[in-house]
């Protein structure tokens, strides 16, 4: 048996060294005293990955998936036929819009129908007149061209109103889903006004959504597609792009992650997610209750069966290299399948110097 002096400073050399206590110096308890103290142990887990936890994040709608449907011209919303969540079909009226502009582009496209066909007719009439040499050429020349420029104008207002479904009312167009699948997210209401381009409804093929959240960038070298992510209801999604540019202010670089479904998710809403990182060889999960701080490392009590019954506890030194509310990954002379002290741990603690 150790001096207590020589004992604690073989423990520091131990420690120093970043290895575990010697095996001669294992806590030996009998089963009435390991009872006593409260003693009860569980199996550490081989670890799939290292929890990194409360990351910021935001439900996005997936790139190629999504259509986002605009306002082609400023008006006022005179009504809205869906509302988020609806399925729709392609073609569907989503929304009614009045729009004094639309007004002006139909008017355009009639008089410079009328001005392209009157430019047409009178090139026709030119080019019978210089065929009977009673016009020179240098007339029929600006004929042509005036036709030709008319024809230009008329394409211009033509190109304005592709796509565009007028509707039952004088200036009133539709909005309608290109499409079919579900509306992600409805930005206007009835009479609220929308400029040209707006942004109006965000219409997805599938059920899936994105979530993009912030790791800082420390974390860099081990980032890359396939990571798994977990959502605050359990839900886990896969990341599919890291970002390749840092956020100066954050000094963190944006993920993207490919949620399966978002029965519980909306596009828009923030939440903070759990990245689980690669765990190095070696890495095992234990709960956080088996961890005892010590210094800068922390202490896990692990348990073998003793000879003549009870059991053994022998004092690990472990890193810790992340955690969540539940478990803790660490890495140290411990397997998977090794049984740990979490409750009674810190009762065996001062027996280490005894």
């Amino acid at each position: 048996m150790l001096f207590p002096f020589a004992r604690r400073m073989l423990w520091a050399l131990c420690w120093l060294a970043g290895t575990s206590a010697v095996q001669a110096e294992d806590i030996r308890l009998g089963a009435a005293d390991a009872q006593r103290l409260g003693i009860q142990t569980e199996a550490a887990q081989a670890a799939q990955g290292i929890p990194l936890d409360r990351l910021p994040a935001e439900i996005a709608a997936p790139l190629e998936t999504s259509r986002t449907v605009s306002a082609p011209f400023a008006g006022v919303v005179v009504n809205v036929t869906v509302d988020e969540g609806a399925a729709v079909r392609k073609g569907e009226t989503l929304a009614r819009v009045q729009s004094r502009d639309f007004l002006a582009v139909q008017a355009d496209l009639r008089r410079s129908g009328s001005d392209a066909a009157l430019a047409q007719s009178q090139s026709r009439r030119d080019e019978a007149l210089l065929a009977e040499g009673i016009i020179a050429r240098s007339r029929a020349d600006e004929s042509r061209a005036r036709a030709l420029d008319a024809q230009a104008r008329l394409a211009q207002a033509q190109a304005a109103l592709a796509g565009v479904t007028a509707g039952s009312a004088a200036g009133e167009y539709e909005l309608r889903a290109p499409l079919a699948g579900r509306v992600l997210r409805r930005a206007v209401a009835p009479g609220q006004v929308v400029g040209a381009f707006d942004p109006v409804f965000v219409l997805a093929f599938d059920a899936r959504v994105d979530v993009l959240f912030q790791v800082p960038v420390a974390q860099r070298a081990v980032l890359a597609p396939g990571l798994t992510v977990e959502m605050e209801d359990g839900a886990r999604g896969q990341v599919v792009t890291v970002g390749a540019a840092t956020d100066a202010a954050s000094q963190s670089l944006r993920l993207r992650a490919r949620l399966p479904e978002s029965a519980h998710w909306r596009v828009g809403e923030r939440t903070t997610v759990r990245l689980l990182l690669p765990a190095p060889e070696g890495a095992v999960r234990v709960p956080l209750a088996a961890l005892l701080p010590d210094g800068e490392r922390a202490l896990v009590f692990a348990a073998t069966p003793g000879d003549t019954g009870g059991a053994r506890y022998r004092a690990v030194p472990v890193e810790r290299l992340g955690t969540n509310a539940r478990e803790a990954v660490v890495r140290g002379e411990l397997k998977a399948g090794d049984a740990v002290v979490v409750r009674g741990a810190s009762a065996l603690k001062p027996l280490m110097a005894q």
